[in-house]
């Protein structure tokens, strides 16, 4: 059996992928995943390919790993993946449909004509197939493809069976070897030149009417049940012809057809890591880690949307590790960065599943088996919920998908709800997630859950008021801790002077938020006056 795949390294890991891990409905939407076709990174074929895989995230290690190789060997062969695409398309698939075997159809030698035809088209356009690569393939399934088109052996016998078909379409001549019980055709008959009128029986059993003791009283040949019985197997048999010649494209062309599939995606992650590169970037290839329980960790990891509107050297990159916990409450400057750096540690982590480079200095982590985002969205006109109901049947939701070792995204959630009350509810729903043990990043302006989940709280130069210092500590499943996380502002000199923002362990100044929409929107204004 013809059986190329690009996706998965055998048939059986195909099938376990179909249950692998999932990706949250909103995940493409949220991660702003569709800008890269707005920005003209991706086509939308390309971008419709790596949303069909987000269906089924890959979650398996070994497939993980094969799909990094076979990028790499695509990434040295960029001009490989158009050779296949125009293959692909010069094969038909459209074998004609079985004409009816009896009167006053056409002669069924007709269908058998056309299948031949289709075979020797499609012949055609193996024989003269030129993918070879400009290096060196090293993954197996790559080395396959290229051998089977490159090597004569499968030609042959492709060439050898449509010789076969021809003969007997020639001839108009078949062997029909049955095998029947007593009062059935008895064992083979030849047939040469049937056809509606006249037949030559070469060699004669006949139908066994009756068996006796003594003898078998057999038809005669010249007998029109005879004759009806002959005609009855040559149309069978050229049907079964057709069938079997209608399998066989169908086996050539549909072990192309899975590949077409599969081109639009490998595409997909030539010209991101191309993006990366044109940008001044140098992506790495990101390192698996075994378990759930494992750790997320990378250093200078990039927005992958920035990257695709200005260079490298004019963003700034962020480095984070979840080592000393798993769950990370993001708090800082509006405008800080906040969502970026979320957005860009989600998309790294779809990256890293699907086998591609991340724009990142280093990057590992475990495959998550669900990946949900939880983001405060505009309010929805058609539904029956408010904003805050509406989150609420959000995660629930996302609740019923989430296994142990996911990774979830919350970005401002719980902002149409007073400070205290929106506190509860996010503690509560840390309390809830942190019984998966999964990896969590929660960006968020409730300054009193980041106060819940630190360890020693800072000392305060003025005395807080009842909602600012809470002695309520955010309560996790064993084993688990959460870390806050700030947005630093600072100046960078590089031959110009330009402030901007980086992710780093802290906590929160007290007031600063405040402040700084103050400052933002009325500052000016009292000033001037």
């Amino acid at each position: 059996m013809i059986w190329f795949d690009l996706l998965y390294p055998s048939e059986e890991k195909h099938q376990e992928g179909k249950t692998g891990g999932r990706a949250g409905s909103r995940l493409a939407h949220d991660l702003q995943l569709e800008r890269l076709v707005d920005d003209s990174v991706l086509s939308r074929e390309e971008f419709n390919g790596v949303c069909q895989e987000l269906e089924y995230l890959p979650v398996d290690r070994e497939v993980i790993s094969f799909r990094q190789s076979i990028l790499q060997d695509l990434i040295q062969n960029p001009h490989f993946l158009d050779k296949c695409a125009d293959f692909c398309k010069r094969l038909k698939n459209s074998v004609p449909t079985n004409r009816n075997i009896w009167p006053p159809a056409a002669p069924v030698y007709k269908n058998l004509e056309e299948h031949i035809n289709v075979l020797e088209a499609n012949y055609h356009v193996i024989s003269t197939a030129n993918l070879g690569a400009e290096t060196k393939f090293r993954t197996d399934a790559l080395i396959r493809l290229e051998e089977f088109l490159g090597q004569n052996e499968y030609k042959d016998r492709l060439r050898e069976i449509i010789g076969l078909l021809r003969e007997v379409l020639a001839a108009g001549a078949v062997r029909y070897r049955p095998e029947y019980t007593v009062g059935q055709v008895m064992e083979s008959v030849e047939i040469q030149g049937v056809s509606r009128g006249s037949f030559h029986v070469m060699k004669e059993t006949g139908l066994l009417k009756k068996a006796v003791i003594d003898r078998d009283y057999l038809i005669p040949a010249d007998n029109i049940i005879l004759f009806n019985n002959m005609d009855e197997i040559y149309s069978k048999t050229i049907v079964r012809l057709c069938d079997f010649a209608s399998k066989l494209n169908s086996t050539v062309v549909n072990a192309f057809k899975r590949l077409m599939r599969e081109i639009p995606y490998y595409r997909a992650g030539i010209r991101l890591y191309e993006m990366y590169c044109r940008q001044g970037l140098r992506p790495c290839l990101p390192q698996v880690e075994e378990g759930y329980g494992a750790g997320m960790e990378f250093k200078d990891l990039y927005s992958v949307h920035l990257l695709a509107r200005m260079p490298a050297d004019e963003i700034q990159s962020n480095s984070y590790s979840n080592r000393e916990g798993r769950i990370a409450i993001i708090t800082g400057h509006n405008s800080g960065g906040k969502t970026t750096f979320l957005q860009a540690a989600g998309t790294a982590q779809v990256m890293m599943q699907l086998g591609f480079f991340v724009p990142a200095a280093s990057y590992k982590a475990a495959a998550s088996p669900f990946i949900g985002s939880l983001y405060a969205g505009s309010e929805d006109a058609d539904t029956i919920y408010g904003k805050l109901e509406q989150e609420l049947v959000d995660i629930k939701t996302m609740a019923g998908m989430v296994k142990e070792g996911s990774l979830l995204l919350m970005n401002e959630i719980f902002a149409t709800t007073s400070e205290r009350e929106g506190t509860d509810i996010a503690a509560e729903v840390l309390h809830a997630f942190s019984h998966t043990h999964s990896h969590m990043i929660f960006v968020t302006h409730l300054k009193c859950l980041a106060d819940m989940a630190e360890d020693e709280k800072p000392e305060r130069e003025e005395k807080p008021g009842p909602d600012s210092d809470r002695e309520a500590r955010l309560e996790l499943a064993d084993g688990e801790h959460a870390v806050n996380y700030v947005t630093e502002q600072f100046e960078e000199t590089d031959g110009k002077t330009r402030k901007t923002h980086r992710i780093v362990k802290g906590h929160p100044k007290a007031g600063i938020f405040e402040k700084e929409l103050f400052d933002k929107y009325f500052g000016t204004v009292l000033r001037g006056s």
